[in-house]
């Protein structure tokens, strides 16, 4: 057995998260996969994993050489997949990462679309707001969006990135809510209304505060919300239910606006622009049910837009 099964064997430890659980996976003992990570680090001449009773950690050198086992791992998968191409069908499995929202709303249904074409791929979900690790979470495809919070940026050189879509940001309001308190008519007035919040990963403090663009100068809102939530559909059900005015994508409000549920407000004003990103391994390295899938997602995305109002943004008014 030689350094490449070693690195194949460390990878499966931090990816399973434990000697024993890697053992499992692996279909060896625990005692000969310790012994295959202490050889391990006697060959490279390093350690790569502090051992506690608890917890395992990865050292500087662990993480540096856990990225490069990955890689390899990739490349196999990579190679395997050819073969798999060649076959009538590809097969296996996509492990995706997607927000909440759009996993369960959009996602779902143009997954179930691509399963139907391709019945030997199985698809694994994870949804979850949160920036999740691509190697420690095994993750082949990830949908991040941007426009609420800072562009995503890749640290790992190893990751593009390609845009699936880009769709408007707005203020909207239930009629009930509009009835009881009326319509704003500046972004002044927002200071008399309930405002619904969304605020990204727990981070309360930062997300208090909109941005708007009017006369194509940059403005800031500062607010206490009347409802705060880390769940974009908490803040639409609660807009629908009229508990004040929410922050939201045209495409997340889409069937809330069909349906007469809510609709958009103070529209004069610029609430800036949404992007949704996928991020995956460089094309070399990607698998082809992986690829296919991207390709898929990518089509059929942009068509999701089409039912949203797509008029002119109204001209900008001045808020001082």
């Amino acid at each position: 057995m030689g350094i490449l099964d070693d690195s194949a064997i460390f990878a499966a430890v931090i990816q399973q998260g434990g000697f024993s659980h890697a053992a499992k996976y692996l279909g060896m003992s625990s005692g000969l996969v310790s012994k295959r990570i202490t050889r391990l680090e006697a060959m490279l001449g390093v350690s790569l994993i502090k051992r506690t009773t608890r917890e395992l950690r990865l050292t500087p050198e662990g993480e540096l050489f856990l990225q490069h086992a990955v890689r390899i791992q990739q490349e196999l998968d990579s190679a395997r997949s050819l073969i798999q191409s060649s076959a009538i069908k590809p097969a296996g499995t996509i492990r995706v990462s997607a927000p909440p929202y759009f996993g369960r709303h959009y996602l779902t249904p143009i997954t179930m679309k691509f399963l139907s074409n391709f019945p030997d791929i199985k698809v694994d979900f994870v949804l979850s707001d949160n920036q999740l690790d691509p190697i420690k979470e095994q993750l082949d495809l990830i949908i991040r969006g941007a426009g609420f919070v800072a562009e995503p940026r890749l640290q790992d050189s190893s990751m593009q990135m390609k845009l699936l879509l880009t769709d408007r940001i707005g203020l909207y309001a239930s009629p009930s809510y509009l009835n009881r308190h009326g319509e704003p008519d500046s972004c002044l007035d927002l200071s008399a209304h309930s405002l619904i919040n969304y605020s990204f990963q727990n981070r309360l403090q930062d997300e208090k505060k909109w941005q708007y663009f009017a006369n194509k100068l940059s403005g800031e809102f500062t607010f206490e919300p009347t409802f705060n939530s880390n769940d974009i559909e908490s803040c639409i059900n609660a807009c629908m239910s009229g508990a004040g005015i929410g922050r939201f994508t045209g495409l997340n409000v889409q069937h809330a606006t069909q349906q007469k549920q809510i609709r958009p407000v103070l529209e004069q004003y610029d609430w800036g622009m949404y992007h949704l990103f996928a991020i995956y391994p460089r094309q070399q390295t990607l698998p082809e049910r992986t690829r296919l899938f991207l390709d898929f997602i990518f089509t059929h995305t942009s068509s999701l837009l089409s039912d949203v109002a797509s008029s002119n943004p109204s001209p900008w008014a001045v808020c001082s």
